[in-house]
């Protein structure tokens, strides 16, 4: 998992962020079990922190418009990655 794979599969714009987990299925990411699941999501988002951080990426939190009404982070990159 590196910054680059993350980055290639962000959307360049706030209204079409996506979540870790759109993030992971976007790069392909295998996700058979609820425990690769969380070793995934924990190194997704160990990479978008690092992206947040260094000002490529953004986020906010937003909540589900279907399903469970839970608030999750949308990521998106920022002018600055461009």
């Amino acid at each position: 998992m590196n910054q680059e794979k993350v980055l290639a599969v962000l959307p360049n714009n706030k209204e079409e962020a996506v979540s870790v987990r759109e993030i992971a299925q976007a790069m392909g990411i295998e996700i058979t079990s609820y425990m690769d699941w969380v070793r995934t999501r924990a190194a997704v988002v160990r990479a978008l922190g690092a992206l947040v951080r260094w000002g490529w990426v953004a986020s906010d939190e937003r909540q589900r418009e279907e399903g469970h009404k839970i608030w999750y982070n949308a990521y998106w990159k920022t002018e600055l990655a461009r």
